[in-house]
């Protein structure tokens, strides 16, 4: 490898060793350039070893080279494995040794002829900060004359641009005599040379130029004045060529960070890259540091200081990732203490040795900071709370209220952090306390989640269920939503209690009132770890109903399933279906504050004994329910609180004969109370309604009702209705009988015969019930054994006969 250095020594450079590698092969295009590459054209090698040979080629295949050579002639050569470009702008380049030209001592195995087909230009594109000033070196040497120069120029710009500016020309024979000293442009400095200075003909020149433009990229390179024999296809060879000035420095990114277990970071550390030519004994670029990190406690520079030195060796630097890159040394302290998030921030301090500068914008603005975020990965999670009133409500807030704690159940529970694919990341107990905390949570972790588990998690494994020991029931969910690990994490939250338990009741036994009348139920309650003893004021759900009796809270029919909240134990009752000896039963579950129920509910149980005193009652309700023709559908309910003249006037106390609360069906009583002004020969019908509502069954029931004063009894009313009850075939039909039905279900005679019922005349005598017989009298005799021994309560059914006004 050829010595680029020897030439600088001059200018306070320093020495290099011979053996360093100097120059990048390529350079990449993102980058600005800063100094020649490939200054000594050794990349690519051409001809086999040891051969002398010379080659034409496109200057696309010459690294970091351009040149202003048309395309006037295709190329040739004559190295193995050469093959023509054809008509291309050509770059022509020499292995030592061919015709009798050999490179100069240490200055390798190939160099160029500036005059491949024509006086051309052979320049690279050089980023220029204004105001600065460049160094440079070459060798030149004439090619066929010892006595008459081939004359270059140096120069910034194209030789084909009437504004580039030439800074040095150089003249040099084939032997190495310089015919005129170069001569210096523009301000540039170039010390006098001797003649064969670098051996082989060859003479290193060298010099400082001052750049006084606008920083921008500019073309940089040598311009063939003349040749010996005038020939402008023959001379100028050129190798060696340097031009630089300071390199440029900046970070690689404006920030970075890592989790604190990355005590070495490596994932995305802050880093200094360079463009540029670095001299012999490298540079110093002075680092300093700031931010919220604590420098011993949070981490180490390499000087435990706040100031560092970061040295970059010797060496023309492209830029690229892969050569001129230097990560800045430091450490990263690791504990297992929730600190949160930290920010290191990386300070290039001036210098006199390069350029702050952009390397990717010639002139631009420099990354001169870097932040170094150190992401804590020991972070408290969260905590588990006894939700005693479920404020979470299934979610992840609000979950705490008031006085409520944290619990680990018993220490049955454990906080499990799972991967995307299901898999332990971390497990570990949750504390007494309720909290949890994970240690060294893997960093940049996507979509992972916590589970609360009775399990404990193995890492690499398939988590486990989420679960809760015995009677203990979640209030938020048991999973969280997936999250990053990529920042320090907290206040993931639980919410989670226990179960109510209810105590069964056994009332005392009772004698059962029969009829509508109900009995108070045992006061019910029960126990809960978090709200205490339960009963009044609590909610209790009726889990299920009684078969034998109706459940009231508060007048109104219970369903089943229903919560009754603010439990008033005065307000349950319960009405038995049966008047008699039963046991009413039925199953009720404690709800807690938290809305949450008794999974094992409790058994109400009350007996009740028959009545000593169990007689049977009647009531009748008599309407009138036709006039002629039309029937009178009227449902009217008697009232004793109204005028004696109203239509539904009834004297108390059978004014509530009618009402609803009797179990009446629906729409039964039809009718008319008072059926207004009649006038002679107007048919009435008159329905006399029983119902059986005793505490007894009624047995030798008979009704006998009056025929009104005014009216004629109509003995036909019915001739020809079926069915019969054993009259006497042919008998006229005035009376009908319902029986448990709301419209007639046997027709009788008025005759004394076989059937239940018998019209007496006006006068004639009548059973003593009926009272005095001035205008006639119905008699119907309901109860008959052995078909209708008696009439069990809530039996009804209605007597029904028409009369004619006289």
């Amino acid at each position: 490898m050829k010595n680029l250095w020897q030439n600088f020594n001059i200018f306070s450079w320093g020495l290099l060793g011979a053996t360093l590698v100097l120059q990048p092969t390529v350079a990449q295009a993102q980058y600005i350039q800063r100094s020649f590459l490939n200054p000594g054209f050794e990349s690519p090698g051409f001809g086999s070893a040891g051969q002398q040979c010379y080659v034409q080629v496109d200057q696309s295949l010459i690294p970091g080279w351009s040149t202003t050579h048309g395309s006037v002639k295709a190329g040739t050569g004559d190295c193995t494995g050469y093959t023509s470009p054809g008509l291309v702008p050509l770059i022509e380049i020499w292995t030592s040794g061919f015709l009798g030209a050999s490179t100069a001592t240490n200055a390798g195995n190939q160099f160029a002829e500036l005059n491949a087909e024509q006086a051309s230009e052979l320049y690279q594109n050089i980023c220029l900060i204004k105001n600065e000033t460049i160094t440079f070196s070459l060798l030149h040497r004439g090619r066929s004359s010892s006595s008459v120069a081939d004359v270059t120029n140096f120069l910034i710009g194209l030789n084909t641009d009437p504004t580039s500016t030439v800074f040095g020309r150089f003249s040099t024979t084939n032997d190495g005599t310089v015919t005129v000293q170069p001569i210096a442009q523009n301000g540039a400095t170039i010390p006098t040379v001797s003649n064969n200075n670098a051996g082989n003909g060859w003479v290193r020149y060298t010099g400082t130029v001052p750049y006084t433009g606008n920083s921008a990229t500019q073309p940089v390179g040598f311009a063939a004045v003349s040749t010996a024999g005038g020939d402008n296809t023959i001379g100028n060879f050129l190798d060696e060529v340097q031009f630089a000035g300071k390199p440029v420095v900046e970070f690689t990114a404006s920030s970075g960070g890592a989790a604190e277990s990355e005590t070495n970071p490596t994932t995305n550390p802050p880093k200094l890259r360079i463009v540029g030519l670095v001299p012999t004994g490298g540079i110093s670029v002075p680092i300093s540091v700031s931010g919220t990190a604590v420098l011993g406690t949070d981490y180490n520079t390499i000087s435990n200081t706040s100031t560092f030195n970061i040295t970059i060796p010797a060496g023309n630097y492209d830029g690229s990732d892969a050569t001129s890159v230097f990560t800045i040394p430091f450490t990263v302290i690791n504990n297992n203490v929730p600190q949160g998030v930290r920010t290191i921030v990386f300070n290039i301090e001036p210098s006199t040795s390069f350029f702050a500068s952009s390397t990717t914008t010639c002139g631009g603005s420099p990354t001169i900071a870097s932040s170094y975020t150190i992401y804590d990965d020991d972070f408290l999670s969260g905590k588990v709370w006894d939700d005693a009133d479920n404020s979470a409500n299934n979610t992840f807030t609000n979950i705490n209220t008031g006085s409520e704690t944290g619990t680990n159940a018993g220490g049955l529970l454990n906080a499990i952090l799972v991967d995307s694919n299901n898999k332990v990341l971390k497990t570990t107990p949750v504390a007494a306390d309720g909290t949890y905390t994970f240690l060294d949570v893997p960093f940049n972790q996507s979509n992972v989640k916590i589970i609360l588990s009775t399990t404990t998690g193995t890492v690499g494994n398939t988590a486990p269920a989420p679960s809760l020991p015995s009677n203990w029931v979640n209030t938020s969910p048991l999973t969280t939503a997936t999250f990053n690990t990529s920042t320090n994490i907290s206040s993931k939250d639980f919410g989670i209690e226990q179960l109510p338990d209810t105590n069964n009741v056994s009332g005392s036994t009772t004698t059962n009132p029969g009829g509508t009348n109900t009995v108070q139920v045992p006061t019910l309650s029960g126990t809960d770890p978090e709200d205490g003893n339960l009963g009044s004021g609590n909610s209790f759900k009726i889990v299920s109903l009684p078969t034998n009796g109706t459940l009231y809270y508060n007048g109104v029919a219970v369903t089943a399933n229903q919560v009754i909240t603010n439990y008033d134990p005065t307000k349950l009752t319960v009405d038995p279906n049966i008047d008699g000896a039963t046991t009413i039963i039925f199953t009720v579950a404690a709800v807690d504050k938290a809305g949450k129920e008794d999974p094992t509910p409790a058994t109400v149980t009350m007996p009740l004994t028959a009545s000593l005193a169990g007689k049977p009652q009647l009531i009748l309700v008599k309407r009138i329910t036709r006039i002629n023709s039309q029937n009178l559908t009227n449902i009217v309910d008697g009232r004793s609180d109204v005028s004696p003249n109203a239509a539904n006037y009834v004297a108390s106390p059978r004014d509530t004969d009618d009402d609803t609360s009797n179990t009446w069906p629906s729409s039964y009583l039809r009718g008319l109370i008072n059926a207004g002004i009649v006038k002679p020969g107007d048919e009435l019908e008159y329905t006399i309604y029983f119902l059986s509502n005793g505490l007894g069954n009624a047995t030798s029931v008979q009704i006998c009702d009056l025929v009104p004063v005014g009216s004629t009894f109509i003995p036909t009313a019915f001739n020809g209705m079926t069915p019969n009850d054993g009259g006497i075939p042919g008998a006229d039909q005035g009376i009908a009988l319902a029986l448990g039905s709301s419209t007639p279900t046997v027709y009788l005679s008025n005759a004394q015969d076989a059937d239940r019922g018998r019209f007496y005349l006006a006068n004639e005598s009548a059973p003593s019930y009926c009272g005095t017989n001035t205008n006639g009298a119905v008699v119907v005799n309901i109860t008959r054994s052995p078909d209708l021994p008696s009439l069990v309560k809530d039996f009804y059914g209605f007597v029904r006969f028409r009369a004619k006004v006289k």
